[in-house]
């Protein structure tokens, strides 16, 4: 070990090190502050996804276990008569077919929409990304095997499909458990549509510089997948994410309203996917909304039974569009893109 020279200043020991650590820290985190700063998206959504999850909590302690049985006032549900609309005493107004109010009914419903949506998305874009990623990577039967699994699936609408599904296994399940099934059946449905734009970016990546030189560096498949591949993955799942809340939300409120509004005439059953009629869920809301409360009458329009519902679902799916706009601005100004 050769010593410093006259004069020189001594190189730096461990303890400086150490010492200097708590403020590089604060300077990782100072430069990660300045580039979120600016993106508004991201700001707008996270605060919108709190609000969400206040709601949800707020609606949990102040019902209770008695939260998915809203009480029913029958002289709301009168034939040819406007039930009350909105005040004071009802913000939202009032549900003719259910005999609810509107706002308690929505607020209700937020635990079960945000866990129940949520979960879908989140779900489905995880095993849509994993297989996809790992397909794009490992080509050969691996890519065959998934790709043509996922073909299975994409060749049928996801709205009719996961419905076909659903009635066809609802036997198979109490009815406590519907909308665990129907979560489930439309991960099943829905991972593909993630999956194959995944894969197309996991080709490219694959055969990219850095991930030549990933291997030649002895990186398993394993480190590559989730080190190079995944991260660059995510934009395909960023885009389908708004997408789908809409195609989830929609077969939640037609089909209930389909039944609803057939249901005199016999051309269509009532298919409803919660447990039980006033079981609060957004969708539902909305279909009974507007099949007991929309008329070609303006004196006797219940408008506030059917637009306040969609407007929750309308602002939830704005929430999920800005949260992956905003994610999709930060992953482009990160370093190293």
């Amino acid at each position: 070990m050769t010593a410093s020279p006259a004069g020189a200043p001594a190189p730096p020991t461990a303890e400086a090190f150490e010492e200097f650590a708590p403020y590089a820290g604060r300077a990782r985190y100072a430069r990660l502050f300045a580039r979120l700063r600016p993106n508004l998206s991201l700001w707008i959504g996270l605060g919108l996804l709190g609000l969400f999850l206040a709601v949800a909590l707020a609606a949990l302690l102040h019902y209770g276990p008695d939260r998915n049985s809203p009480p029913v006032t029958f002289a709301w549900v009168a034939p040819l008569t406007l039930p009350p609309g909105p005040s004071l005493a009802h913000p939202f107004g009032t549900d003719e077919g259910l005999g609810i109010d509107v706002l308690s009914g929505i607020l209700r419903a937020t635990p079960t929409d945000v866990s129940l949506v949520g979960g879908i998305l989140l779900g489905s874009a995880a095993i849509g990304l994993l297989v996809g990623g790992w397909a794009g990577l490992s080509g050969g039967l691996v890519d065959l095997v998934a790709i043509g699994g996922s073909d299975l699936f994409v060749g049928v609408p996801p709205f009719f499909l996961v419905l076909i599904l659903y009635l066809g296994t609802l036997p198979l399940v109490a009815t406590s458990d519907d909308l665990y099934l129907f979560a489930g059946l439309f991960v099943l449905v829905l991972w593909p549509y993630y999956a194959r734009p995944v894969r197309a970016v996991a080709q490219r990546s694959a055969a990219s510089p850095y991930v030549e030189a990933s291997r030649a560096a002895g990186a398993g498949s394993d480190q590559i997948l989730v080190r190079h591949v995944l991260p660059n993955s995510l934009f395909p799942v960023l885009a389908q994410l708004p997408v789908d809340v809409y195609n989830i939300f929609f077969v939640l409120s037609v089909f209930p309203f389909l039944g609803c509004f057939g249901g005199a005439s016999g051309l269509f059953s009532p298919i409803s996917i919660t447990p039980y009629r006033l079981y609060p869920e957004w969708g539902a809301l909305v279909a009974y909304g507007a099949c007991y409360g929309w008329s070609i009458l303006p004196q006797l329009d219940a408008w506030w039974s059917y637009f306040f519902p969609a407007a929750m679902i309308v602002a939830f799916g704005l929430m999920v569009m800005l949260l992956c706009d905003g994610l999709e601005r930060h992953m482009a100004t990160s370093p190293g893109r």
